[in-house]
């Protein structure tokens, strides 16, 4: 099938650079106007509820897995948390540094208790223990089970 001769000042498909500049000022408006709106606490509770779950954990695994006499603990307060071993302080796991604890002076803790976890990884609650994480009208909550210990 043969195809006829090209014609020459057809119109080409396509965008002006004007429309494209336009789009992108538009796109841009938009953003400020979302930014705006951006609501940080959200994350800052999220990222310290998630934290906490993680040091929950490492003291229960710590406890399985060390062979002392004495077990591994979470201590719960207002502002914060520490993960010590019989109440003496131990070296934070990633950072080497003496200590394993975090406090913040915007986000709260409720109730405050102390978790310690025997041989086998039993937290010795009676029941369910839901800590309310907190940072201005938002909130998460963790929620460490009362025979297994396990956080979420």
């Amino acid at each position: 099938m043969a195809r006829g001769p090209l014609v020459h000042g057809c119109r080409q498909a396509g965008f002006t650079l004007v429309e494209v500049v336009m789009v992108m000022i538009i796109i841009g408006a938009l953003s400020v106007i979302a930014v705006s709106k951006y609501n940080r606490d959200a994350f800052d509770v999220a990222a310290a509820a998630g934290e906490l779950v993680q040091a929950i954990r490492y003291a229960q695994d710590k406890s399985m897995t060390h062979s002392g006499a004495t077990n591994y603990q979470i201590e719960i307060s207002a502002s914060g948390y520490s993960v010590t071993q019989g109440g003496t302080a131990i070296v934070h796991p990633v950072t080497g540094a003496a200590g394993y604890s975090r406090t913040w002076s915007d986000i709260g803790f409720s109730p405050t208790a102390t978790i310690v976890f025997d041989a086998y990884g039993d937290p010795g609650l009676a029941t369910p223990l839901s800590i309310t994480v907190s940072k201005g009208a938002d909130s998460d909550t963790v929620t460490v089970e009362d025979v297994t210990g396990f956080a979420r």
